[in-house]
């Protein structure tokens, strides 16, 4: 049985920082595309990134050489993302 999808919100400053990542709108909506459709569906499928659970990371894509890491949070009802960074290995 599918579980009902939450809906995906999305902060000011992740757009600003993946906007800053992507370059363009059109290429960062579809660069989250499949994020945000697995986590309205499974949000606990990434890693815990705050020791109480509040906070949660999904690797991503890398964008050239740099790896990407979404940081986000849920709930029953939404999951919202807040930061994406890109590090240098």
């Amino acid at each position: 049985m599918d579980l009902p999808s939450r809906i995906v919100v999305k902060d000011s400053e992740f757009e600003e920082q993946l906007l800053a990542l992507v370059g363009n709108m059109e290429l960062a909506d579809d660069f989250t595309a499949a994020a945000e459709e697995l986590l309205a569906r499974e949000p606990d499928c990434g890693i815990p990134a705050s020791r109480d659970g509040s906070v949660w990371m999904l690797p991503m894509s890398p964008i050239g050489s740099r790896r990407v890491s979404l940081y986000y949070s849920f709930d029953s009802v939404a999951v919202t993302f807040h930061s994406i960074m890109a590090f240098d290995d």
